[in-house]
């Protein structure tokens, strides 16, 4: 496993009640994954040390994990990794994905971020998109050498509320779904077939599953990490939306929060055409969140404009993790060690990791803003710079985030 640049602590012994004279210590376990993940991850792991530095983090790592465990330990969760995390409040994770010698007979890719899931009830997922406007060709599509392999349509919100100003265009768009429920129901909610017979996959979503999204959404724009919220469904064709729909307006009216109420088919028109505004929460159910959310990264300019936050919203239930942040694309295997991928899906995770914890919340800004001037100035990584230009590699890319995210990050430690 390629080393991540960082010093390797050992699992801090929990002392007292972990707090500083800034609020709570939290722990980070380091977990590199396979492939491009460690190359990701090192500029990211550079802004944790600064933190760590001020006394605001401990950091742990890095653990192995996924096929490359497989490859190493005959594991892809290793019991040494499994208790680093347990010991952690959130794990920075790099890429999932292929290693060589390992087939997928053997072990899949998404065994180890399922299992991590499961183990610590991550039942929410929240994905950032950034955009990098400055670099379009004629047609207005961002140019790249290659692109990630890897009725009431228009209804007026539904409620009033304060919108926060300032800054809207450093602020991503935000995907939020359900990770467990609904069509990502458990093994006892599908009815396999072998050809001869039907297949069935129900749809279960209770009221409290909704409104704990909802209520997440509304806390978002609270918090000023977006000014409203787009509620995505298909209530002209599904129960499960029509509850989604009522449960949805019913929370954001509650907590005087703009909520907008549009169809899916819709949604994705607007986040295809650039309809949506940066600075907006788009609330949906799991399996539609999943492809709008690629849909917007798309629309981007490339999948590395994303990241990934899968949070348990409750009180922990295996030790103290409550978070696993990533880059949403995979290992990237053809472009491991070359240096050349994109890290911007890493400082989103990292950017979601600070704003997940109160007592570190307000250092995932500055974080987003840095990375949005790297991408509006340039030079870009390869999947981003325009036709005829020399690319930036992974690492100049991230020095050039780091340098304008420290001193924003100095400035509140």
């Amino acid at each position: 496993m390629p080393p991540i640049r960082h010093t390797t602590l050992p699992i801090p012994a929990a002392s007292g009640d972990g707090m500083s004279a800034a609020g709570r210590v939290r722990r980070v376990a380091v977990l590199p994954g396979d492939g491009v993940g460690a190359e990701v991850g090192a500029g990211p792991v550079e802004l944790l040390e600064a933190i760590g530095g001020a006394g605001r983090i401990e950091l742990t790592g890095p653990w192995p994990v996924g096929a490359s465990a497989f490859g190493e330990l005959g594991t892809g969760l290793p019991a040494d990794t499994l208790a680093a995390c347990d010991a952690c409040d959130a794990m920075f994770f790099g890429a999932a994905g292929e290693h060589p010698g390992v087939s997928l007979d053997d072990y899949r890719p998404e065994h180890s971020i399922i299992g991590l899931r499961q183990r610590y009830d991550l039942r929410v997922s929240i994905r950032n998109i950034v955009r990098a406007d400055r670099n379009t060709n004629d047609g207005g599509t961002p140019a790249a050498a290659e692109r990630n392999p890897t009725g009431d349509r228009d209804a007026a919100p539904t409620s009033g509320g304060t919108t926060t100003s300032g800054g809207a265009a450093d602020r991503p768009l935000i995907v939020l779904r359900n990770l467990l429920g609904g069509a990502y129901g458990a093994a006892s909610t599908r009815t396999e077939s072998d050809g001869t017979d039907a297949a069935c996959d129900e749809v279960i979503l209770t009221p409290e599953q909704i409104a704990e999204l909802a209520e997440m959404a509304c806390d978002l724009v609270e918090q000023g990490l977006a000014s409203s919220i787009v509620s995505a469904d298909k209530a002209n064709l599904m129960a499960t939306s029509r509850l989604w729909r009522l449960i949805t307006g019913r929370v954001a009216e509650t907590r005087g929060v703009p909520l907008r109420h549009t169809y899916i088919d819709r949604m994705a028109f607007e986040l295809a055409h650039d309809d949506v505004v940066a600075d907006t929460v788009v609330l949906t159910e799991g399996i539609f969140g999943d492809m709008l959310s690629d849909l917007a990264a798309g629309r981007a300019g490339s999948i590395a404009l994303c990241g990934s936050a899968s949070v348990n919203p409750g009180p922990p239930v295996q030790g103290r993790c409550v978070g696993l942040f990533e880059p949403v694309h995979g290992s990237a295997p053809r472009h491991t060690g070359k240096g050349k991928v994109n890290p911007s899906g890493a400082y989103l995770a990292l950017a979601a990791l600070l704003e997940w914890f109160p007592d570190t919340a307000k250092l995932g800004p500055p974080v987003t803003a840095a990375l949005s001037e790297a991408l509006q100035t340039g030079p870009l990584t390869y999947d981003l710079a325009p036709a005829g230009t020399e690319p930036a590699g992974t690492a100049s890319f991230a020095a050039a985030v780091n340098a304008r995210a420290l001193p924003r990050l100095k400035e509140l430690l």
